[in-house]
């Protein structure tokens, strides 16, 4: 066990906020999102075995953190509900949540080996044990935001984030980390006009019909309760980070794209590698992919309206990931392309079009009604991939500090949905961090498929 003292939280305000109180009221897709914050780490090794005050000194983050809500003023402010179950968020810059903590018994080899290696991989449960995270409340109370800079007894850092899933996904939480390091002004600017998702029209946005990818189901009778992820476990999970190499991936992009048909001439890393870890997991669980499986993934919709609207929307602060679905055929035996086909067609078929259609289905009622409503098993018999690639989270440096040697979730309490993040900042090697019921787990290690394209 680790034991971490924390001191008393503090409220750090931006510097330069205007006299007048604005808000801003959260899309129907941002505000879809209530139930799950944004929670993320950040691991800094000292391996100059510098002194606190010269490595990354807590007076210096504060500093700096009180200038950066002044790009982004509404993770200083606070949220109300609407009367249509959206996320109003009033810029009353009331401050972002600090916490400074002292880890007295463990050095970083307890969360993360130091000597990362090119194909290091580790458990995650140190980490998920630990008290790392000041969480946001579950019910859009409180900051918005509340960080926790951790010191290890060896000095090096760890850094966490928790925040409010309506107002940040993993870009903008990326965006926000490499201002707040550099210690200047957010550079490009944040884009924070949330007219590009909506119809010009108010009959156009009476859309009630369910859009063919939208996860979400007014109508289902399944509701999801994240506290059977953790509950409902009679074995042990074991949660671990799996990693691929540049030439691990290659060789899976290559296999993959052996077979595909006519109608694609492309997929990507992300397709293969998905594609791959569904067919690994799904023998691993003894999960029959012709059981009416769907397949689930998270997709960053700002490329989607760049063309149309400014290319000012790829710098757009807030949460704008489409939570997008469909179920596996069950006539053919699933191969790893027919299933990396499969898995692109769902998201390169994304239009604007498309996503203004899923937004403007989540408008037609009230969020209460449908936010707890994915029409999936993710927690039993389905399969759910985010990817939290490309978005530059392992750029953050401060004061004294090398690049992290690894970002990725503060807890991770799932199985089956996996996760795909950079491994460094030097090359394209991905982390996949997943869970299985300690006989699941078992048996894929017997099986060995996760690595035998290496």
């Amino acid at each position: 066990m680790a034991t971490i003292i924390k001191q008393k939280p503090i409220l750090i305000k931006g510097s330069n906020h205007p006299v007048t109180v604005e808000s801003i009221t959260c899309m129907a897709v941002e505000s879809c999102t209530r139930l799950v914050p944004v929670n993320m780490i950040w691991i800094y090794s000292n391996k100059s075995n510098l002194s606190k005050e010269n490595f990354i000194p807590s007076n210096y983050l504060q500093v700096t953190l009180s200038h950066t809500p002044n790009d982004f003023p509404m993770l200083s402010g606070r949220i109300t509900e609407d009367s249509k179950g959206d996320a109003v968020v009033h810029l009353t810059n009331e401050g972002v949540l600090y916490t400074e903590a002292e880890c007295i018994d463990q050095t970083l080899d307890y969360f993360i080996p130091q000597s990362i290696s090119s194909n290091q991989e580790f458990d995650y449960e140190n980490i998920n044990n630990s008290d790392l995270l000041m969480s946001v409340s579950s019910d859009w109370t409180g900051p918005c935001l509340s960080i926790q800079i951790t010191y290890l007894k060896c000095n090096s850092v760890i850094l966490s984030i928790s925040g409010f899933h309506c107002l940040v996904d993993a870009n903008s939480v990326a965006f926000f980390m490499n201002a707040w390091a550099s210690a200047k002004l957010a550079n490009p600017e944040p884009f924070f006009d949330k007219s590009f998702i909506l119809y010009p029209t108010d009959e156009e946005q009476q859309e009630t019909i369910r859009p063919k990818n939208c996860v979400f189901n007014r109508n289902s009778n399944h509701q999801f309760d994240e506290s059977k992820c953790i509950v409902n476990q009679q074995q042990r999970v074991i949660r671990r980070i799996y990693h691929f190499s540049v030439d691990e991936l290659k060789n899976i992009k290559n296999e993959a794209s052996k077979n595909l048909s006519n109608s694609i001439d492309y997929i990507s890393t992300y397709d293969a590698l998905f594609a791959h870890l569904v067919l690994v997991i799904a023998e691993a669980t003894q999960t029959s992919l012709k059981d009416h499986v769907k397949i689930l993934q998270a997709v960053n919709g700002r490329p989607q309206f760049v063309s149309s609207y400014s290319p000012s929307v790829l710098n757009y602060f807030g949460s704008l990931a489409f939570w997008l679905y469909d179920k596996l055929p069950i006539d053919n035996k699933q191969t790893l392309s027919s299933l990396a086909e499969f898995i692109h067609e769902m998201h390169s078929k994304q239009t604007e079009q498309s996503l203004r259609d899923y937004n403007t289905y989540l408008m037609s009622g009230h969020r209460n009604e449908i936010r707890d409503k994915p029409d999936a098993d993710i927690i039993n018999h389905d399969f759910h991939c985010t990817s939290w690639r490309k978005f530059h989270l392992l750029s953050p440096k401060f004061f004294n500090s090398d690049y992290p040697i690894y970002s990725g979730p503060a807890d991770y309490v799932y199985q089956r949905f996996f996760l795909m993040m950079d491994a460094n900042s030097f090359n394209e090697s991905i982390n996949i961090i997943f869970g299985l019921k300690e006989q699941d787990y078992e048996r894929m290690i017997q099986q060995n498929n996760l690595h035998k394209y290496r």
